[in-house]
């Protein structure tokens, strides 16, 4: 499923109006299968929900932030996560080079007797 249809399905849809997804394959001229993955979609993630059963009807539910933002910026949150994590994992796996070493510390690691 494309984020263009999302999109393009979701915007066509007005708060508290019904929607068959007939009606909105044919108002789009898109494939019906294609607008009921989009409804059914919608639905999983309570951006829309089905009225009816018997008839497959849908609505938009009003107060929703877009679909295709909210999947955006979903997908940017997890781009930082993993540049983050890709930094972390770079920054541990490279050795202490002298200049990060403190002798202050290593003096009082060695056992009593050791000289440099």
């Amino acid at each position: 499923m494309a984020l263009d249809m999302v999109d393009l399905v979701w915007s066509s849809m007005r708060d508290d109006e019904f929607y068959s997804p007939n009606d909105l394959a044919n108002s789009l001229k898109q494939p019906v299968q294609s607008v009921t993955r989009v409804l059914e979609f919608l639905k999983k993630y309570k951006f829309a929900e089905q009225i009816s059963r018997r008839e497959v009807i849908f609505r938009k539910v009003a107060n929703n932030p877009n679909p295709g933002d909210a999947l955006r910026v979903l997908q940017m949150m997890i781009g930082d996560v993993r540049v983050e994590r890709t930094e972390q994992t770079s920054i541990s796996q490279k050795p202490k080079s002298a200049s990060t070493r403190r002798p202050d510390l290593e003096d009082r690691r060695k056992p009593s007797g050791m000289v440099n």
